[in-house]
């Protein structure tokens, strides 16, 4: 297992907090091995193996543990000493009974510190924040970096164009980055698509009509980075002979969604200081699940590359919305706190007319918050005050993912 310290620190920072931590993001994204090495780093601070509970509902020997009289009656039975914490690991935690309700019940009953793993943001949603609302952290974990891609494959900064070029092809799921015979990887690709398409949205969302369904999918990731809405997509598909409804789509939609396969970016009125709820665009969260659906493309490379800067600004912990200026368009207000930025992303902007283009909106924003033009020209600079930025400049930056050093116990932590 290779770490990944971004996010354990922030489950080691966690620690000991009144909260329950709660670990999302796409099924096979590293959620369980983060979860795994943060039972290791709790073994190398000196915690006795037998006050970490590890349950895991991906195995076999947990089903018994998915009704809730059952993981109560194994979790009273484990704790020896009620005045000591005990930590609670709870892998796919959606497939308890009740959740929610269970894991606060176990909170306010026993002695535990509780982190919980889920692959879906129905995790949040109905009477389950009747229970956990105020009382957890999420900590959201996606595929891999660019940055991290090239520590899983063996790259150094000298071979990035070479890791780049995989990553746009194999995709970034932890797995697949381990994996070096390329047959292989198709194999793994193949099987994460399958799982995260049939189990985690057609099977778990009701969907009776996969045809229609998986035609919407692709519809839909043929066209990352373009504003898209319910009816538009309806419409486009009746025009091809497909016949589904507005609310269908949104249902698929909001499923897709929910599991983490697609991000939506919400519009922003910069004038008017408003959010618009038309229109949004969708990005996906894997490369290879894209390439899986339509095939790999060389085409299209502009919102490709678009859609890798909006998921590593997601990674940073950006709230990304795409700005309007009437008819002009930014591609990413990225806010954190009082940390606001602007983005245009392009694949080049060497022709006069191109950079003209992407810069115009710059120039009628009047605040003092950075600019970005990032692009894949092998230039980084700053002009009129706007910040021109290599794209692999713009993934290996120095930034808390790449190089916020460890917090917890480090040494042979995957004993």
């Amino acid at each position: 297992m290779i770490n990944r310290p971004y996010y354990l620190n922030q489950l080691w920072k966690a620690r000991h907090t009144d909260f329950i931590k709660i670990i999302t993001g796409i099924r096979r994204s590293g959620k369980s091995t983060l979860l795994q090495l943060f039972k290791n780093a709790l073994l190398k601070d000196g915690i006795s193996p037998d006050h970490i509970l590890h349950i895991s509902y991906e195995k076999i020997t947990s089903y018994p543990l998915e009704k809730a009289s059952a993981l109560y009656t194994y979790i009273k039975e484990q704790i020896k000493n009620p005045t000591e914490t005990y930590y609670l690991l709870i892998d796919e935690v959606q497939e308890l009974e009740e959740w929610a309700k269970v894991i606060n019940g176990l909170k306010n009953t026993f002695p535990l510190d509780i982190y919980v793993t889920g692959s879906n943001s129905r995790l949040f949603s109905g009477e389950y924040l009747t229970y956990i609302t105020g009382r957890y952290i999420e900590i959201k974990v996606y595929p891999l970096s660019l940055s991290e891609f090239m520590t899983f494959r063996g790259y150094d900064a000298t071979q990035k164009e070479q890791a780049f070029q995989e990553y746009l092809q194999i995709g970034s799921f932890p797995a697949v980055a381990l994996t070096k015979d390329p047959a292989l990887i198709d194999t793994i690709n193949s099987g994460l698509f399958d799982s995260i398409f049939a189990r985690d949205i057609i099977i778990r969302g009701g969907i009776r009509n996969e045809g229609i369904f998986l035609k919407v999918a692709k519809f839909i990731i043929e066209n990352i980075g373009n504003p898209l809405s319910a009816n538009s997509i309806a419409k486009t598909l009746k025009s091809q002979g497909s016949s589904v409804s507005a609310d269908t789509v949104d249902n698929y939609l909001t499923q897709m969604v929910n599991a983490f396969v697609l991000y939506q970016c919400e519009r922003y009125d910069i004038r008017g200081k408003e959010r618009l709820r038309t229109n949004g665009k969708y990005y996906v969260a894997d490369l290879g699940l894209r390439n899986q659906l339509i095939g790999f493309r060389k085409g299209n490379m502009g919102h490709v590359i678009e859609n890798l800067v909006f998921l590593e600004l997601l990674r940073r912990g950006y709230t990304i919305s795409t700005g309007l200026y009437n008819s002009l368009e930014v591609d990413f207000i990225a806010a954190k706190g009082a940390d606001i930025r602007y983005y245009q992303v392009s694949l080049s902007v060497m022709d006069e007319k191109v950079l003209q283009r992407e810069v115009a909106p710059f120039y009628k924003i009047n605040d003092n918050y950075p600019k970005y033009l990032i692009t894949m020209d092998p230039i980084s600079l700053t002009d009129n005050g706007i910040i021109h930025q290599n794209l692999f400049d713009f993934f290996l930056e120095n930034n808390e993912i790449t190089t916020e050093p460890s917090v917890f116990p480090t040494s042979d932590m995957n004993e």
